[in-house]
């Protein structure tokens, strides 16, 4: 039979902490996307270069440690047996 893996409680606390900041997130994207469909663009207007390029490294290497944390692990117990 396969073994059941939990989480601690400050596991369980981040991963709903990461929950919330998906819903956000989410909300936040929608926000964004109405307000920014009003917006007129200037003729000619260009961006160089890539934005946020290391914003997104630091994101990407938060969202890890955040997925690390909150991995199901095997009780205290099960493991001293």
């Amino acid at each position: 039979m396969q073994e059941q893996m939990e989480r601690g409680p400050g596991g369980k606390l981040a991963l709903w902490v990461f929950y919330a900041f998906c819903g956000y997130f989410v909300w936040a994207m929608a926000r964004y996307l109405w307000v920014i469909s009003d917006v007129q663009s200037i003729p000619g207007a260009t961006i160089d270069g890539e934005i946020g390029s290391s914003m997104g490294k630091w994101i990407g290497a938060l969202l890890g440690g955040i997925a690390w944390y909150t991995r199901p692990r095997r009780l205290e117990q099960e493991e001293q047996r």
